[in-house]
């Protein structure tokens, strides 16, 4: 008669069901714990795990979603997300603004005469070119977890050098250039003040905002640099098929920024540091240098936006981008982009971008007052701001629930 094998304890245990436990455990299922611990879906966990009246793990644990927990960093903006177990494509949730943007578009082409006519859909896009290509910066900026209240001083900066030597030396390519670099260094050193010494980004950036205005009203001395020469006013009239260089210029640095941030390493250091700084340092990333690259990112993004201000409006002065901050932090806020940081992309913003864009010129065809656009604008905002938390809230929490055991619950 053959005795009836119930377990065996000491180096091992064996069971019917084909489980081993000791030295390491082995399930039906594909499940080895000890040195590892592997299991059918495809999920590994640290080096090691102790199990008894203590439970270690590794340094860190990987999902088959691509998604590392322990180490504190997110799935970049490009990694794809999943729903139900199944993987979805990155570019999928940079959409989700999308629908709200056509319904937008729908219920001002009922209710207002002339929205959808080709030279109304231009004259948006070209109001929409100075807010776009500002907000590529302001979303670099945020998405490392900070915030830059000094871009409309940098576009008045950026434009009022560039005019004034454009006036002064009739060189086209020196204005330019001018302009584009006192962006530029305004941003870095922007930069170094919150990388180098570590001061919170709004108190930085506010005394910019103030410091930088009155620097170039100074320097200005108040008033409008003009006229520009033609030539250079031309760049926001003409362009091909009867739409604005701006607004070809506005679609190519998208398209730039876009793959910057998706493609190359910098962007993914960006996508990090957002995510967790302190991981991010960890693992060998200049955190200081990232922050201070996106603020110079910031200044020449801004520059180029008051160089094409300074051409829409045949002329330059200080103040000129102050009224734009509201359009470009909301923008990227609209978009989608987190506050936070670490999630986000250009695609979200340009979305963004024109949802400001034909609710502007919805309420203008409306005929209401500029303060009562103010306020509509500031609801849309509020409320993107809101649903933003909610939702890095309800984020916060799924990442606490997958990051208890389930044997602790069970016990």
């Amino acid at each position: 008669m053959r005795p009836e094998v119930t377990g065996t304890e000491g180096s091992g245990r064996t069971e019917g069901s084909g489980r081993t436990e000791g030295s390491g455990r082995t399930e039906g299922s594909g499940r080895t714990e000890g040195s590892g611990r592997t299991e059918g879906s495809g999920r590994t966990e640290g080096s090691g795990r102790t199990e008894g009246s203590g439970r270690t793990e590794g340094s860190g644990r990987t999902e088959g979603s691509g998604r590392t927990e322990g180490s504190g960093v997110e799935p970049s903006a490009a990694a794809p997300a999943t729903r139900g177990g199944r993987a979805r494509p990155g570019w999928l949730a940079d959409l989700a603004m999308l629908p709200a943007l056509l319904a937008l578009v729908a219920v001002l082409a009922v209710t207002t005469d002339g929205l959808l006519t080709p030279s109304n859909l231009i004259n948006v896009l070209s109001q929409s070119a100075v807010v776009a290509i500002a907000a590529i910066g302001a979303t670099f900026v945020i998405l490392t977890g900070g915030i830059d209240l000094s871009t409309g001083s940098v576009i008045g900066a950026g434009g009022v050098a560039g005019a004034a030597v454009l006036v002064g030396t009739g060189s086209l390519a020196a204005g330019v250039a001018a302009g584009l670099a006192s962006g530029t260094l305004i941003g870095a050193l922007i930069g170094l003040v919150v990388a180098r010494l570590g001061v919170v980004p709004f108190a930085v950036t506010l005394a910019a905002l103030y410091v930088v205005g009155g620097a170039t009203t100074l320097l200005s001395h108040g008033r409008t640099i003009a006229p520009v020469p033609v030539g250079f006013i031309r760049f926001s009239i003409d362009g091909p098929a009867g739409v604005p260089y701006a607004v070809w210029l506005a679609v190519a640095l998208y398209v730039v920024a876009q793959v910057a941030l998706t493609r190359t390493a910098w962007g993914r250091r960006v996508l990090h540091v957002g995510a967790n700084a302190e991981v991010a340092r960890i693992s060998g990333v200049d955190v200081a240098r990232i922050r201070i690259s996106v603020y110079a990112a910031a200044g020449l993004c801004s520059a180029i936006a008051g160089l094409v201000l300074t051409s829409g409006l045949a002329g330059a002065g200080a103040g000129m981008g102050g009224p734009l901050l509201l359009n470009i932090v909301g923008a990227v806020v609209l978009g989608g982009t987190r506050l936070t940081g670490g999630r986000g992309s250009l695609l979200r913003t340009g979305i963004g971008v024109l949802f400001l864009g034909f609710l502007a010129n919805g309420m203008s065809l409306f005929g209401l007052p500029s303060f009562d656009q103010q306020m509509v604008t500031g609801a849309f905002i509020f409320v993107a701001a809101a649903a933003n938390g909610v939702g890095s809230w309800r984020g916060r929490i799924r990442h606490t629930d997958r990051s208890i055991p389930k044997d602790a619950i069970d016990a």
